[in-house]
């Protein structure tokens, strides 16, 4: 299944320069799913993953007029986190910005559809609470998942997840369980990485257990 690595660079190489140069103002685009685009617009949780162009992806939910905040992590040096806050923002509004954990729940009550980044390995353990919750299987690996989306759960068992991703100008969005969603989400991304394995990043990706190692550290 790993394809090679020159694909995959030609690949995000090509990514990159769309996001940077190009960046495109709202166009016409197809969504294959807009009764789960209209539940979206409710709030929830968007889980998507280093598949295709991501960073495009969330400027087009921001097109749509959802409720998004998409987890960010701040970037150095400042010069590039500022500019990267400039491309990730929309009619005046960055829709990629860090978000406490004690606001996460307030978030969710107001609307927030939260959306992140959920195919890295988590090295940290989560919570006894949740441990089990995160804890899943990924192209045959055992994984530690990040902990976010079950600690909402935790709070507010009755958030709907969604996932997606952009293939080419057609949004892709599916609903998943909320039960073993991990379980759920990575059986979405397999399927994502099995049809075009060099439009996945991670396999460049270092924080991913699976590239250094097959057990927990």
């Amino acid at each position: 299944m790993q394809p090679k690595y020159s694909d995959v660079l030609k690949n995000m190489f090509g990514d990159a320069f769309d996001f940077i140069f190009r960046h495109p103002p709202a166009t016409s685009f197809e969504v294959d799913s807009p009764h789960i685009l209209e539940e979206m617009r409710g709030g929830g949780i968007f889980l998507t993953a280093h598949y295709g162009n991501h960073e495009f992806l969330g400027y087009r939910l921001a097109e749509l007029g959802l409720p998004l905040n998409a987890a960010a992590q701040r970037q150095k040096p400042d010069f590039f986190d500022k500019w990267l806050q400039k491309k990730r923002t929309y009619k005046g509004k960055c829709f990629a910005k860090t978000v406490a954990v004690e606001h996460l729940i307030e978030l969710i009550d107001s609307g927030g559809l939260f959306a992140m980044l959920a195919d890295q390995d988590f090295r940290k353990s989560a919570p006894v609470s949740i441990k089990e919750q995160c804890e899943s299987e990924f192209l045959g690996i055992a994984v530690r998942c990040n902990p976010l989306p079950a600690f909402i759960l935790k709070h507010r068992p009755n958030t709907p997840i969604f996932c997606g991703h952009l293939r080419k100008n057609v949004l892709c969005l599916k609903k998943i369980p909320t039960e073993n969603l991990y379980t759920h989400y990575h059986s979405w991304l397999e399927s994502l990485i099995l049809e075009n394995p060099a439009k996945w990043y991670g396999w460049l990706h270092g924080r991913f257990l699976y590239y250094t190692s097959h057990r927990y550290v």
